[in-house]
């Protein structure tokens, strides 16, 4: 329903003001989560849907899909209710997630590489869902620590039913031909680079579109840039090849739980 258009009315089996309080207090928490107020459009980018369709459901419109989601969980134990929506939602990959903030050494360095208003960062190690969740924590993480929001752009060749994506990378639905996911770089690198985005996150491109990664290193002179890969680089690769201040990051699965991932940060 658009905003001005007569509120329809709610079911008779759930009260329309649960929802409104429902989704008032969900925009608080997301706001909490980002240490800064959630803006109808910011809600919008998360969301997908139109910011004016949103705001009109959090003044009372009607939102019945949330009506019969709400009736019909209720009536679920506390537990079942709980193991359905877990079930439902994504990982949502940040520096605070379980499988990083074991280890409060690493978190706080990445917080501080995180921070870098340019440079060259390379993600590497296996196995690759650690690369691809390490790199999109930093994104998710990037507005959080600065308490503003952080522009980001980039390109990930991965599909985005497993994770919360980054608002600003283009998921590329989990290519596997190298001409296609070339084709598609070539196709979204001037988007990236005009956005003049503080951090650019591009995950898988490296090895497979190396016509690129002169760009890529050119563009961190002005942008921080986070290339996550399978690659087995030294310090010493990069030292003639790179700008400063660049970055090695190794993942690899944790001694303690092999579901937390271990983080080894280099400078070159």
């Amino acid at each position: 329903m658009r905003a001005g258009e007569p509120n329809q009315p709610s079911s008779p089996l759930f009260p329309a003001l649960r929802i409104t309080k429902l989704l008032l207090d969900l925009k608080a928490s997301l706001g909490q989560a980002e240490v800064q107020s959630l803006s109808y459009d910011g809600w919008a980018q998360i969301a997908g849907r139109p910011a004016n369709t949103i705001a009109s459901w959090c003044a009372g419109g009607a939102a019945h899909q949330l009506e019969v989601l709400l009736a019909s969980l209720e009536r679920l134990t506390q537990e079942e209710r709980h193991r359905l929506i877990d079930r439902a939602c994504r990982d949502y990959p940040t520096l605070r997630h379980p499988r990083l903030a074991h280890d409060l050494v690493a978190c706080s360095r990445l917080a501080t590489l995180l921070r870098q208003p340019s440079g060259l960062t390379f993600i590497q190690g296996a196995p690759e869902h650690m690369r691809t969740f390490l790199l999109n924590a930093l994104g998710n993480s990037a507005s959080a620590l600065e308490l503003k929001k952080v522009a980001v752009a980039g390109v990930d060749t991965h599909q985005l039913d497993q994770f919360v994506p980054v608002i600003g990378v283009a998921y590329l639905g989990n290519l596997l031909r190298v001409g296609e996911i070339e084709r598609q770089c070539k196709r979204l690198w001037p988007a990236v680079r005009a956005a003049k985005s503080r951090l650019v996150l591009l995950n898988d491109i490296w090895r497979r579109v190396p016509t690129l990664q002169s760009e890529i290193t050119d563009l961190a002179r002005t942008s921080h840039v986070v290339v996550a890969d399978a690659l087995a680089l030294k310090p010493g690769d990069l030292t003639s090849r790179v700008p400063t201040p660049t970055h090695l990051v190794t993942v690899s699965p944790a001694r303690e739980q092999p579901a937390w991932i271990r983080v080894e940060i280099q400078a070159v």
